[in-house]
């Protein structure tokens, strides 16, 4: 038990969260190709589900800006779930934002 190192403090725990979202991030870069093509092939079908639901066509530039802040919204939440994630295995208690 003496090696898991518990956080305290509120600068303590946004260090924390702040290295454990960089590592999640550069996981998701360099070990995850496969996740990161999933998450661009459903950035596409969502692109494609907003165009149908609302009924209204978007030029090339409109669907490419859609689907990168489609991409880099599933980008951010993976890397807030792996930080998280990380951060509840250390304190052994649930992390609510």
């Amino acid at each position: 038990m003496s090696s898991i190192r518990r956080v305290t403090g509120s600068s303590d725990f946004e260090t924390t969260i702040r290295e454990y979202l960089r590592q999640g991030k550069e996981k998701l870069e360099k070990d995850l190709s496969g996740t990161r093509e999933a998450i661009k092939i459903i950035a596409r079908d969502k692109t494609r589900n907003f165009i149908k639901t609302m009924d209204k066509g978007l030029n090339e530039e409109e669907r490419e800006f859609l689907n990168a802040l489609i991409v880099s919204s599933m980008y951010q939440s993976f890397c807030y779930g792996y930080g998280i994630g990380k951060m509840e295995g250390i304190t052994n208690n649930r992390i609510y934002l």
